[in-house]
């Protein structure tokens, strides 16, 4: 009886370190997409401030032609 008690405690903290790996692991992951995000932002921020710049230049061009 004993023997069995100690062998579920030590599946336990086998099953309870396995799911804080996946937790880590998880954590980590959505920390990378979280700064992916950040540079798709300002990506598309940049984006947003070229295509102002093309505008301005044809506004400009159309009014010497």
């Amino acid at each position: 009886m004993t023997k069995d008690i100690a062998r579920n405690i030590a599946e336990a903290a086998t099953g309870m370190q396995d799911a804080n790996k996946r937790v880590s692991e998880t954590s980590q992951a959505a920390a990378e997409v979280a700064r992916e995000t950040v540079g798709v932002d300002r990506a598309v921020g940049q984006m947003a401030e070229d295509r102002e710049q093309v505008q301005n230049s044809a506004v400009e061009l159309s009014k010497v032609a």
